[in-house]
């Protein structure tokens, strides 16, 4: 086969209940375009490479399998994309292992689309949720709230908190375009589709079609959202959209602010309220700092009343004692 037109990536981990259903969804793609499926298998306990490697076995002209030594998410991310940078591919689409499509047009919809428009860097569609069993489930609001067909990246980089936006990457098709090599900020993220929305928002505009391509699922193999978690997720997000405005040097820095300022305030209370000893120092540390760096103005009494807080708790709750008496 010559080199495909359409690199197509599926992140795969202990997924054998779900992973034949996810190649068959690229199998069944009737397209004009060249393309080759590269699954990124991360070492499953499972059975999940033993059927990833017979597809490939079936199918080596469309399926190839790049395997990880050991559980390693970075490996595993870093190994797909060489391959793709390496593959020459023009354009790049998405699905993971526990998800599928469900249209056989979309790559061919989406590329033609992407063919006859140069300003737009990826194209992206509507989807259905599934639960284990493949019974639709409520589809979440942050994939509903697309009412436009065009977006931009200050979109993705702030949206109004009430309209969350969520950019279905089991339905991405993309220009290649992206930096080689990936920035040490997407293999750190735990968000790495903001983190690719982002890197392709700098290079053109989305496009939505509202048509459903895709299935997502919802399975009990997800994260608990703990609270430790949850103050990881944040600092983590907020890391992210910090290291991409240094990354484009401080381009979309007022829109970053808007997004990063009420985050940074959160964090500060946030985290502070249930970390203790070193863990909360250092925390409160790191937070200042980005706090100090994306609030819009200075504001003494908000400052003082962090530190206040922060600093010197006990104060505050002599303060509440007295004011009681």
């Amino acid at each position: 086969m010559s080199e495909p037109d359409i690199f197509i990536i599926m992140f795969t981990y202990n997924h054998e209940k779900y992973i034949a259903k996810a190649i068959e969804g690229v199998l069944m793609q009737n397209t004009s375009y060249k393309y080759k499926l590269f699954i990124g298998e991360d070492s499953s306990t499972d059975n999940t490479r033993s059927i990833c490697v017979s597809y490939a076995e079936k199918y080596p002209d469309k399926i190839e399998v790049v395997s990880t030594k050991q559980n390693n998410i970075k490996e595993n991310a870093r190994n797909i994309w060489d391959a793709c940078f390496k593959s020459g591919a023009k354009y790049v689409a998405i699905c993971e292992g526990d998800d599928y499509w469900i249209d056989p047009d979309k790559l061919q919809k989406q590329v033609d689309f992407l063919e006859k428009n140069n300003d737009y860097s990826i194209c992206f569609t509507s989807i259905d949720v599934v639960d284990e069993l493949e019974n639709k489930n409520y589809v979440p609001a942050a994939f509903l709230n697309f009412i436009n067909d065009t977006y931009t990246v200050e979109d993705i980089i702030f949206h109004p908190p009430d309209k969350p936006l969520s950019l279905p990457m089991m339905t991405w098709v993309f220009r290649n375009v992206l930096p080689n090599p990936m920035p040490e900020f997407y293999l750190n993220a735990l968000q790495g589709d903001t983190v690719l929305s982002l890197l392709l928002g700098d290079k053109g505009k989305f496009k939505f079609l509202p048509e459903k391509t895709a299935a997502y699922r919802q399975h009990s193999g997800g994260i608990t959202k703990s609270k430790e978690f949850q103050l990881r997720f944040d600092r983590s997000m907020f890391d992210l959209f910090d290291s991409f405005n240094e990354y484009t040097h401080h381009k979309y820095h007022e829109v970053i602010k808007k997004r990063l300022y009420p985050l940074s305030q959160s964090l500060l209370m946030y985290g502070s309220s249930f970390l203790k000893g070193k863990e909360r120092r250092k925390h409160i540390l790191r937070m200042i700092i980005g706090y100090n760096k994306y609030r819009p103005s200075f504001n003494a009494k908000e400052i003082a009343y962090y530190n206040m807080v922060l600093f010197f708790p006990f104060v505050l709750k002599i303060h509440k004692f007295l004011s009681k008496k």
